[in-house]
């Protein structure tokens, strides 16, 4: 169980952003941003994902004897506090994930990222502490990039972003972890010498190719300059019991590294027990900022240019693709690698489910922006030629399902793709409207997200609304 650097590891990034930020006129209320060498949220310990382990917060002595049971954060240095903890996938879902956090730049030259993982069943518990083992085939090293960019008050900031790939993993299993650098083990005494350290996390691998064992998971899209509401939710959001989350973009007003520590920082319950992956929205306007967040596979067939604007994995028998529909060019650029994993998919007899995730609806009819004619004219001729099930998309503040759809008309179940616009993860909300394609349109006033249940050759989707009350819709797709 070793770990390799990965699709993720960049050049150095500056992002020239001052002109920007000073018409941008944005604000948030989540915390003060304005000391450059403080986020938001490196004062703040990522709290434990494990519903049945109480969050301890720091653990006693930690700063003195670098205990690495418990379950709180492990930090003797702030500089070095890891922050912005979250998990994707660049490869084999069941078999590796990459871990990513931020540090201040100051710690780059010295730091050594550093993963200290095992499996559920090879943890200890004792009351409150996990006791992780510490021998060399649970740590796992890896890289960082430094990128420059500002804070809310246009004050230039260095941020480093680390990652660490995990491979040689076991399907379907939790993982607990700490992330962060130390610098060495007493196996005498079980003690770190100045361990840096998140709190022990957790994720779920994938499942093996092919499973068709039951397995949910949850979509989202469309956060926006959120009001405290995500924050609210957060924590009932991540105890649902699902392997993986999906977001369909526009996580941040116009994607400000300070919206990002927002953003991080409000969906952290959810973060640091789930894989989480995203694709661009429009409001990503810094495009650089965002990739910069998140390690996404570096797909071969792509031009360089768009490397991580559009992936796609596996896990048990449903296929996802997460694509960048945001311009012209963009949409242009994705349509071959787009065609020929597509292709690929619709040959393999392990594959009974494919989703393709965007920003802008392929069919809409809410007022506020509608159907989008790039991704009607190049990639729905693809997505029909090949068979894809349905399309999960946001942009639009409201709620809408259509018919199957083919040839841009209404076919019978199974016949075509079923367009869905979930996009109110708290945005604001937009009204809902009603055209040939509609089965179901509701505005975008409750909010929404959706919870996926995959059994088999049967998929489920139950869309709730955004505090979790009301059920807006359910259907069932099978094959």
């Amino acid at each position: 169980m070793g770990a390799g650097i990965g699709n993720w590891t960049r050049a150095v990034c500056v992002a020239a952003l001052v002109m920007a930020l000073a018409g941008c006129g944005f604000s948030n209320a989540a915390a003060d941003l304005s000391a450059p060498d403080v986020p938001v949220v490196a004062d703040v310990p990522d709290v434990p994902v494990a519903t049945d382990v109480a969050d301890t917060g720091t653990d006693p002595g930690a700063a003195g004897d670098g205990r690495i049971g418990g379950v709180g954060e492990l930090s003797t240095d702030a500089t070095q506090r890891p922050y912005t903890t979250h998990v994707t996938w660049q490869g084999d879902t069941a078999s590796a994930a990459t871990i990513q956090w931020q540090t201040q730049a100051n710690a780059a030259d010295t730091y050594k990222p550093r993963i200290l993982f095992a499996r559920e069943d090879e943890i200890v518990r004792n009351g409150d502490e996990i006791r992780l083992p510490f021998d060399a085939a649970h740590v796992a090293e890896g890289a960082g990039f430094t990128y420059e960019t500002f804070d809310d008050s246009g004050t230039v900031v260095d941020i480093v972003q680390w990652g660490v790939d995990l491979s040689g993993l076991v399907p379907s299993t939790t993982y607990y972890y700490r992330a962060g650098t130390w610098g060495a083990y007493d196996e005498a005494t079980g003690t770190l010498t100045s361990p840096d350290l998140s709190p022990v996390l957790s994720f779920r691998t994938g499942r093996a190719k092919g499973e068709r064992l039951p397995f949910t998971f949850i979509s989202a899209g469309d956060s926006r300059a959120d009001d405290g509401k995500i924050a609210a939710n957060a924590n009932r959001l991540a105890a649902i019991p699902a392997d993986f989350w999906l977001f369909s973009g526009d996580m941040t007003e116009v994607g400000t590294q300070a919206e990002w520590w927002y953003w991080f920082d409000a969906m952290r319950p959810i973060l640091v027990g789930k894989v989480l992956m995203p694709v661009q929205g429009n409001h990503e306007t810094f495009a650089d900022l965002y990739y910069n967040q998140f390690a996404l596979p570096g797909e071969a067939g792509l031009p360089q240019a768009y490397k991580e604007h559009g992936w796609s994995f596996t896990t048990g028998n449903l296929h996802v693709v997460g694509l960048d529909s945001n311009t012209d060019d963009t949409v242009n650029s994705q349509a071959e690698w787009l065609d020929s994993d597509l292709s690929a998919t619709d040959a393999d007899p392990d594959i009974d489910w494919t989703i393709v995730m965007f920003h802008h609806p392929v069919y809409s009819s809410a007022g506020a922006h509608g159907s989008t004619l790039r991704v009607q004219n190049v990639w729905l001729p693809i997505f029909e030629k090949h068979h894809v099930d349905l399309t999960l998309t946001g942009h639009d503040h409201d709620y809408e399902r259509s018919k199957p759809v083919r040839g841009k008309q209404v076919v019978a179940a199974g016949q075509g793709i079923v367009h869905v616009v979930a996009g109110s993860f708290f945005a604001p909300p937009y009204s809902n409207g009603s055209d040939w394609w509609t089965e179901l349109s509701v505005n975008g006033e409750t909010g929404n997200y959706c919870e996926w249940k995959v059994d088999g050759k049967s998929m489920t989707v139950t869309v709730h609304s955004g505090d979790g009350t009301q059920i807006l819709d359910t259907f069932t797709l099978t094959k």
